[in-house]
């Protein structure tokens, strides 16, 4: 009997530690990856000038980065909100979009090296930005539920 309830013990405990690294990984890939995979399309942005491969970059950006939110809910700052990177997104969109129509090349070139700067700008954010993805309520929480779940189970059981 007591060997039985050891096993239970080990198989729930064991339970709960899988169930926190699968959230664990979930919650990295949900939350963080998006926004490393942003920061190595900046380095592709600031590493080009070919205009139309600016664009295509920007657009997967747009896609790549949550609409609005701010991940800094201590202390948040405009530097990480969201919606405002999108909005510097969508400009970075609009003033390349303008300049690779006009005839002046002068033009199109102070606007890729305004987009590079940009692009700068907004992968320091990111880098910001990124440790405050681990504290996401869900992850918080999956964890909280993990430990708990644990500890709960081995009392209960060596009540037994």
């Amino acid at each position: 009997m007591k060997v039985t309830l050891q096993r239970l013990e080990m198989i729930g405990i064991m339970g709960f530690i899988i169930f926190g690294v699968v959230a664990a990984f979930e919650g990295y890939k949900n939350s963080v990856y998006p926004l490393e995979e942003s920061r190595g399309i900046l380095s592709i942005i600031q590493a080009t000038s070919d205009p139309q491969q600016l664009l295509v970059e920007i657009r997967t950006l747009k896609i790549l980065l949550p609409k609005d939110g701010n991940p800094v809910w201590i202390f948040p700052t405009d530097a990480t909100d969201f919606g405002l990177i999108q909005k510097d997104l969508d400009s970075m969109t609009q003033n390349l979009g303008d300049s690779i129509f006009a005839p002046n090349y002068h033009d199109l070139n102070n606007q890729i090296l305004s987009v590079h700067f940009q692009a700068q700008s907004i992968d320091s954010n990111l880098l910001d930005a990124i440790p405050y993805m681990f504290v996401s309520l869900s992850f918080v929480f999956s964890i909280l539920v993990c430990i708990v779940g644990s500890i709960s189970l081995a009392e209960i059981l060596k009540r037994n």
